[in-house]
């Protein structure tokens, strides 16, 4: 080696990692989870599938880690959009915007591949219905949050009913997009919450 050659830099395990599970998204969601190769996934990412192994126990591992962040992603939006102070004229937009800032036939993409795999691997379904069971909480804790902070506003139904429905109404939404054509589910579940969220 010269002496006056560059130092290599190596790739900060952190950025790896990243890089590996939005390219384990894309795979995914495009060629299927029973279909998809790790090596499709250190190839989309740029790197060895040594890489992946380095960074993810198994396939099931990254799989459940990219269905985490995609979850963490869609939680975080909603937390940063729903507030307390929001007046109840405006409800119906910010949940337009909270859903407008993902793509959502790409998540439900991966949603489903993630389901699907997971009920032909039992021991994934547990990991599955934590993640489920983790969105439909966030929901819940900010449906409370926010009917909490407006006595004059009534739900129409049980709080927990009304965060179900949210969750529920949204994936059947995207699920029937391409029976559904020109409908965004955003708009479709802002209308319904303006509809539901009425004064006392």
């Amino acid at each position: 080696m010269r002496d006056d050659a560059p130092p290599t830099s190596r790739t900060p395990r952190a950025e790896v990692r990243e890089r590996l599970l939005t390219a384990g998204e894309q795979v995914f969601a495009e060629q299927g989870v029973h279909e998809s190769r790790l090596d499709d996934v250190a190839a989309r990412a740029g790197f060895s599938k040594g890489a992946v192994y380095s960074n993810f126990a198994s396939k099931e591992d990254l799989v459940a880690q990219v269905m985490q962040r995609a979850t963490n992603d869609v939680l975080g939006s909603l937390r940063e959009l729903v507030r307390a102070d929001i007046a109840s004229v405006q409800i119906g937009d910010v949940v337009r915007q909270a859903f407008a800032r993902h793509d959502q036939t790409a998540q439900f993409a991966l949603l489903a591949e993630f389901r699907s795999y997971a009920s032909r691997r039992p021991g994934l379904m547990p990991e599955y219905v934590r993640q489920r069971r983790a969105l439909q909480d966030g929901v819940r804790d900010l449906v409370d949050l926010w009917f909490g902070a407006h006595p004059e506003v009534d739900p129409g139904m049980p709080l927990d009913v009304f965060a179900t429905m949210l969750v529920a109404a949204n994936v059947g939404l995207v699920f029937d997009a391409p029976a559904l054509a020109g409908v965004e589910p955003g708009d479709v579940i802002g209308t319904v919450v303006e509809s539901l969220v009425r004064p006392r």
